[in-house]
């Protein structure tokens, strides 16, 4: 598109930073990566444009901040619940949403969450304590409230959608499951103890259809129309970076006043068609707070 910045390190750079990533931010990824240039300047750049992109990043956060990727695995015991085939090992197992977040968990230093379906990785000086409170072996659930994501919130983190929308966006299951609202599922997860494959539950999944994987969905226009976030470009990539607490206080309040927000309104739906009763019927006083005291 004529007026891109030219793609570069110092291009993703400054677009970043214009976009409103500040040093000492703590930093969720969404991305593909394919956005950001074409196939030839992406083949003609260093690890086909992930090495600047990431350098990009952490420098843009600078050295007291935290760059943080989705990487899921495909561990689910069975495949109606979820990607399956694999067993759980933080060292071993490959992330499932994308080369980039993979290229991040090979990264030295890089820390990972312990979680066996939802894990997060995340570099910077203080990963390590980001990512603690989301171990199997705790009982976290999915997108755990003393994990990652809530630190994320608690912590003023930033979400960046790079060349992305809003049908990748995982804080709309963190605000599901800190709202323990009734369509979550337990699943089982195959992880890897010491050698030995253990099954264990997954506490919380976003098992089941949901309307904000589609384009145009309800929840995007939603978002859309509350005016909140910053838009703009990194080289060619359309990007929306939002505070992640404000995403999860817009989100939990937009769920109170229309509990089928998320949920598919196709009557011949059988799992949404209950999944919206039983929402509903709970969300009708429900007074939680993602809040801490």
């Amino acid at each position: 598109m004529p007026g891109d910045t030219p793609f570069s390190k110092d291009g993703l750079l400054s677009d970043l930073r214009r976009l409103g990533i500040a040093p000492g931010d703590v930093l969720l990824i969404h991305s593909n990566l394919r956005s950001i240039g074409s196939v030839k300047e992406l083949i003609k750049a260093p690890d086909t444009g992930m090495a600047w992109l990431l350098e990009a990043l952490l420098e843009a956060v600078g050295p007291d901040g935290i760059v943080a990727v989705p990487t899921f695995t495909k561990t689910f015991k069975n495949a109606q619940d979820g990607p399956a085939g694999e067993v759980w090992n933080p060292a071993r197992t490959p992330s499932r949403v994308g080369s980039f977040t993979n290229y991040v968990l090979q990264r030295p230093g890089a820390m990972r969450s312990g979680h066996p379906t939802h894990s997060i990785a995340a570099l910077g000086k203080r990963a390590k304590e980001f990512c603690a409170g989301h171990s199997w072996r705790d009982g976290a659930t999915t997108f755990d409230r003393n994990g990652p994501w809530g630190k994320l919130a608690d912590w003023n983190g930033k979400i960046l959608w790079l060349g992305t929308t809003m049908t990748t966006q995982t804080a709309v299951h963190v605000v599901e499951d800190w709202m323990r609202l009734p369509y979550m599922a337990t699943c089982v997860a195959l992880v890897d103890d010491n050698d030995v494959t253990r099954e264990v539950d997954v506490i919380q999944s976003p098992a089941g259809p949901r309307d904000f994987y589609k384009k145009g969905s309800k929840a995007e226009q939603a978002w859309t129309a509350s005016g909140k976030g910053r838009r703009g470009r990194a080289c060619k990539a359309e990007c929306h970076l939002m505070s992640a607490p404000e995403f999860i206080d817009w989100l939990w309040h937009a769920l109170l006043k229309d509990p089928a927000l998320l949920l598919s309104d196709n009557p011949q739906d059988q799992w949404s068609v209950e999944a919206r009763k039983k929402t509903a019927a709970y969300l009708a006083n429900f007074t939680g707070t993602w809040r801490r005291p």
